[in-house]
């Protein structure tokens, strides 16, 4: 298997946005490959960005770092 990325063309009705078609490719994407972006995950539990005291950043699949981070960051 290729790990080469492919194109794929797609028509859109008029009634359909483009900017809605791409978002729901996007979720489709994720979904395939078992990851939901931060925005989607914020949304789901209703956390707006305003609220947000510090980014943290972590390695796409270090998981326990976030983990021992966030329990340092947390009262």
């Amino acid at each position: 298997m290729s790990n080469k990325p492919k194109t794929i063309t797609v028509s859109l009705p008029p009634w359909v946005s483009e900017e809605e078609a791409q978002k729901v490719i996007e979720e489709v994407i994720a979904r395939l490959w078992g990851r939901i972006s931060i925005e989607e995950i914020r949304a789901k539990l209703g956390v707006k960005k305003e609220q947000l005291l510090e980014d943290i950043e972590a390695g796409e699949y270090d998981v326990e770092e976030l983990r021992r981070r966030e329990r340092e960051r947390l009262p």
